[in-house]
């Protein structure tokens, strides 16, 4: 094995959560929060731009984004995104869950601009919010297979959002070279050991036309566009060009 190659350790990490009315939850909160603002400011990984060609002038110009990930590269790519677009405002939708709000905060701390909604719970208005924030300038980054199983399975939420507000998709993927994998959730989400480089790709846009009827076959090319980027990601670190790790294209 390379020394390159990137590594994913097999560690169970739960959550730790309390029932309401715990007197933990008290002290929780700050420490998350204290947590979250030491993180939100010290560098701990050295982030590593990769983009299409056709991506490339979209992102040094000034026209709103959508970027697309999914659950197996939240961390990394919503970490990676303020420092990798300098200059570049960010929004993004959360959960009304606990979680929700802690996620929230931490994004605050990194510079997004933070909307609340999900598909179950004020999911229309959320995206509502998401399509004014793109109309007046501000890129948004959104997880595609998100809220719900199954992994790398794109909602069309994404391209609804795109063809609402007349900005193209630009599909990303973070790879770091040694992660910790959430595997008890379906989302398999990884965290990057800190220290260590992280390559940030970004796929070709893809535009979406006006008031599009059939969202499924945009959903399929967003997926293909990521499973596509995790190997780019992988062989970029010396790795195999068939990532361990991909979205499934169903």
């Amino acid at each position: 094995m390379s020394r390159h190659q990137p590594v994913v350790t097999r560690v169970r990490i739960r959550p730790i959560t309390y029932p309401d009315g715990h007197w933990m939850n008290r002290f929780w909160g700050p420490i998350v929060q204290a947590v979250l603002a030491v993180g939100a400011r010290f560098p701990f990984y050295r982030h590593v731009l990769r983009a299409h060609p056709e991506a490339r002038p979209l992102l040094d110009g000034e026209e709103p984004l959508l970027f697309a990930c999914t659950h197996q590269d939240v961390f990394d790519c919503f970490n990676g995104l303020p420092r990798l677009l300098q200059g570049r405002p960010l929004a993004a939708m959360v959960s009304y869950s606990r979680d929700g709000g802690l996620a929230a905060m931490g994004l605050q701390m990194l510079g997004y601009e933070v909307v609340r909604g999900s598909s179950s719970r004020g999911g229309g208005e959320g995206l509502l919010m998401l399509r004014s924030s793109l109309t007046s300038g501000t890129s948004v980054v959104m997880v595609a297979d998100g809220p719900k199983a199954p992994l790398g399975d794109v909602k069309p939420g994404v391209v609804r959002l795109a063809s609402s507000a007349g900005v193209p998709i630009v599909p990303i993927r973070a790879w770091g070279l040694n992660q910790l994998r959430l595997w008890h959730s379906w989302t398999k989400a990884a965290i990057t050991l800190p220290f260590l480089p992280i390559v940030v790709c970004f796929g070709a846009p893809i535009r979406v036309p006006p008031d599009v009827k059939e969202t499924r076959p945009y959903q399929l090319e967003v997926a293909a566009s990521i499973a596509g980027l995790a190997a780019e990601a992988s062989v970029w670190a010396n790795g195999p060009r068939r990532a361990p790790f991909t979205v499934a294209v169903r």
